[in-house]
């Protein structure tokens, strides 16, 4: 006894030191610096360079390979794949090995006594050693826990499968971003040229009627309004140029290039004319549904709602444990210090029964709520493809509104030239009338670019997936073709729309069921 005491004492004493030592190690400033210049090399290693010019489908491949978004959600399903995989092995039966080493201070001896006379009948004796070994080797196999993980390793992959299209989401909004982005950034590197141009001249003209105006060679009046709408000018370039560096950055950023690097983008001089909308809406709506993301997950959810509530049920019967342990003993005294040892074991939480009904009005009221889900996102997603349509068609309209006032702003430009050639016309006059060409150049761009956002939507609420199965083994360049060999199918009108329309494929799947 007085040695089991020092023994606690010492394990007590200890765990209250060891206690007592935790004390708060807050991260030092060298060593987040450290740490945050290891992550930027991170960031960027192991890309390609970007030499040349760089495409639309370039600009979509690096993003697919190359954006921190995109490899969390790629991380995020491969560790989903680790859990079912992992989720499986909980089916195998349970193999368990144990080991002891055991020690007394003294013998482990008894006595008997009588339960007629309360007499000793028999001397202190023994039959175990002091110091003794003992180990056993278990195997043990219940039917009742292997059905329960076959229903949860199930479930398991449909929650594998809803994380492979929570990232297809993902890369589909990514090239729905890369396209809107690639587009702004290209007409304002475009219009970067005669931004700069025109904000020097304006700038010069601005000092020269400071200037006359501190010699008072004009008529204040006049000096001070010609010279408040060449500021005005200068404030709206500014404000352009501005525009041509954020759109750079949003690229960047997109693309996994490092903010501020100047990038230089590979498009057609002439812009491509604006695809043709498809006009069958029902097999758009088709399209969108058999192809939505989100509306197969809420399948995937249907059937995990179904598993849940068989595993509800299957714990109501009794559990069957059958097991074989080998065992061994090195006590001196046993006649055997090995054997081996079967069973068959049966539990059964006979009170559980009472859950039934309520198991089942759950798994239904489950089942309820999982269709009313499917139900919601079906309008969802077939208001989402009237919405983009709709809004494709009016950009559509917009740019060539945006065309025709361009026109006739270039038109008046150049006449204003003329008048300045002639003297009938003063350099500020040209420079507004340039401002305003320039202005409505750029509208005119930049609705060509929200075209291209608004057909880059369509595209995502028709969930039409053109990334090749196997890009991350793909180099960029190679990615890249494959993107413009489909798009150039889908620009030229060759969209994958269903040629049925809704109310048909509604009886079609009536008839299978039936």
């Amino acid at each position: 006894m007085v040695v089991v005491k020092k023994l606690a004492g010492a394990v007590l004493s200890t765990s209250i030191l060891a206690g007592c030592a935790v004390t708060p190690d807050p991260i030092t400033q060298d060593l987040r610096s450290q740490k945050a210049t290891s992550d930027s090399n991170l960031i960027y290693a192991s890309q390609e360079n970007l030499d040349e010019g760089m495409s639309m489908t370039e600009a979509m491949a690096r993003a697919l390979k190359y954006n921190l978004d995109n490899r969390v959600q790629l991380m995020e399903q491969a560790l989903s794949r680790r859990n079912f995989e992992l989720l499986k092995m909980d089916m195998l039966p349970v193999l368990a090995a144990s080991a002891c080493y055991a020690k007394r201070d003294n013998v482990n001896a008894s006595t008997s006594v009588s339960i007629d006379t309360g007499n000793v009948s028999l001397e202190p004796s023994t039959s175990q050693d002091r110091e003794r070994a003992m180990g056993d080797l278990k195997f043990s196999w219940n039917a009742l826990d292997f059905g329960v993980s076959y229903l949860q390793a199930q479930q398991e992959a449909d929650r594998f499968l809803i994380a492979q299209n929570e990232r297809r989401k993902v890369m589909l909004r990514l090239l729905q971003q890369t396209r809107a982005t690639f587009w702004r950034a290209a007409v304002m590197q475009q219009m970067a040229d005669d931004i700069d141009s025109l904000l020097a001249r304006a700038e010069t003209s601005v000092a020269n009627l400071q200037q006359v105006r501190n010699e008072n060679l004009r008529t204040p009046l006049d000096t001070l309004q010609e010279l408040r709408g060449l500021l005005d000018i200068v404030s709206e370039l500014e404000q352009m140029k501005q525009t041509v560096n954020a759109a750079q950055v949003e690229l960047a950023i997109l693309v996994n290039v490092p903010p501020g690097t100047p990038i230089k983008l590979d498009y057609p001089s002439v812009l491509p004319s604006l695809p043709a909308s498809p006009e069958n809406l029902d097999g758009l709506e088709l399209t969108a549904l058999a192809n939505s993301m989100d509306y197969s997950n809420q399948l995937y959810n249907a059937r995990i709602d179904q598993l849940e509530t068989r595993k509800e049920m299957l714990r109501l019967l009794p559990g069957i444990e059958f097991s074989y342990t080998g065992n061994y003993d090195s006590n001196s005294y046993l006649y055997h210090q090995g054997w081996g040892e079967a069973g068959v074991r049966i539990s059964w939480n006979i009170f559980r029964l009472l859950a039934h009904d309520e198991i089942e009005a759950q798994g239904e009221a489950r089942m309820q709520l999982t269709d009313s889900r499917r139900m919601a996102i079906n309008m969802a997603v077939v208001a989402q493809v009237h919405l983009a349509w709709q809004q494709y068609h009016n950009t559509v309209k917009r740019h060539r509104r945006a065309n025709d006032i361009s026109d006739l702003d270039q038109a008046i430009s150049e006449l204003t030239q003329q008048a300045m050639f002639s003297q009938a016309a003063s350099d500020t006059d040209r420079i507004q009338s340039e401002a305003r060409a320039l202005r409505s150049a750029m509208s005119q761009l930049l609705a060509y670019a929200e075209a291209q956002d608004a057909y880059g939507a369509m595209l995502l609420s028709l969930n039409l997936d053109p990334v090749p199965d196997n890009y991350q083994q793909l180099s960029v360049t190679e990615i890249s073709h494959q993107l413009d060999e489909t798009y150039t199918r889908w620009d030229s009108g060759r969209l994958p729309v269903s040629q049925q329309v809704a109310g048909e494929a509604q009886e079609s799947e009536v008839d299978n069921h039936g």
